[in-house]
């Protein structure tokens, strides 16, 4: 396993190499916007790791091995910078950022869907699917409504159920109660760890333990 650091570094060398140029130490510390001194040290963990070849005072070379995993880290970049850019419409400052932060913890299985999500989205987009708009038009809409525990609404809040998160049996106990997915809530009071609802037509006072397991939709603030 290689660490962000050292992945960044293949991806770096990877570039320099693929743009014809000789890289030198001077030109790794300028791309990745760090010292002379700390681009050596890791470019000799990068030599025992039999990634890169260092030339005494000279050039550096990627081994086979080296230059497979930084295309391997560039392609998953690129990824999510589309991923990012072109199906959530970000910007490409931003999602090059995105992709920087998350292209080292993306598994094999994951990459491998993103690649196809993507081929699928241009193909529909090269063929002008009317869903391709729909989708852009529903991804820049705030969310209106959030869920949220019933321990974290003020009084006076209502929604409807969406999740009940309570194990067996006491999900059981508040179906009985009027607690189900789907049935209005609105909290009347809490009062320490008592909370009073209006269920169902009726009022009931829960613990926390039992408020905490029960999500309502409600307005964002």
């Amino acid at each position: 396993m290689l660490s962000p650091r050292i992945e960044d570094y293949l991806e770096e060398l990877f570039l320099l190499e693929s743009t014809g140029r000789k890289i030198t130490v001077t030109d790794l510390a300028e791309r990745l916007k760090i010292t002379k001194g700390t681009v050596t040290a890791t470019v000799q963990k990068l030599v025992d790791l039999e990634l890169v070849n260092h030339e005494r005072y000279g050039n550096l070379h990627l081994t086979d091995a080296g230059r497979r995993r930084g295309m391997t880290v560039f392609h998953r970049h690129e990824g999510f910078r589309a991923f990012f850019h072109e199906l959530l419409g970000l910007d490409r400052d931003h999602s090059s950022e995105m992709a920087c932060s998350m292209e080292h913890y993306i598994d094999p299985v994951t990459e491998e869907r993103l690649y196809a999500l993507l081929e699928y989205f241009r193909k529909a987009r090269a063929e002008h699917q009317p869903w391709v708009d729909e989708i852009f038009l529903a991804i820049e809409k705030p969310i209106l409504l959030v869920p949220v525990p019933l321990t974290l609404c003020d009084s006076g809040s209502s929604g409807a159920i969406l999740r009940i998160t309570a194990d067996e049996p006491l999900r059981k106990e508040l179906s009985k109660k009027g607690f189900v997915i789907g049935a209005e809530v609105k909290l009347i009071r809490n009062d320490d760890e008592v909370f009073a609802c209006e269920v169902s037509r009726k009022t009931v006072e829960l613990q926390l333990n039992e408020a905490a397991t029960i999500w309502i939709q409600q307005p964002s603030k």
